[in-house]
C-alpha cells in the first residue's frame, strides 16, 4: 500500500511541475501525465493500459486552461483582465 500511495505522490508532483513549466521535460502537461500514467501502471500492475489515464487527463486541463489565459490576455501576462 505505501508503494502504491509513493508512486502515486511521485506522478502528481511530477505532473505539478510540468505544469508549472518547472520541470527539467519538456512538453505538455498532457504528455507528463501520460507519462505519469504511464509509470505509476508499470509500478503497481507491471503492465502499461493505453487509454487515457486520470493524471493525463489532467494534464490535457491543465493544458486547456493554460490556452484559455494565453487567449485571454493575449499570450501578455501582464495584461489585465
Amino acid at each position: 500500500m505505501r508503494t502504491v500511495f509513493a508512486a502515486g505522490a511521485a506522478a502528481a508532483l511530477a505532473l505539478a511541475l510540468a505544469a508549472c513549466g518547472q520541470s527539467a521535460v519538456q512538453g505538455s502537461a498532457e504528455e507528463a501525465g501520460e507519462r505519469a500514467d504511464t509509470q505509476f501502471e508499470q509500478a503497481t500492475q507491471g503492465s502499461t493500459d493505453l487509454s487515457d489515464g486520470p493524471l493525463e487527463n489532467a494534464g490535457e486541463a491543465i493544458d486547456e486552461a493554460k490556452q484559455d489565459a494565453q487567449a485571454a490576455t493575449d499570450g501578455n501576462p501582464a495584461t489585465q483582465p
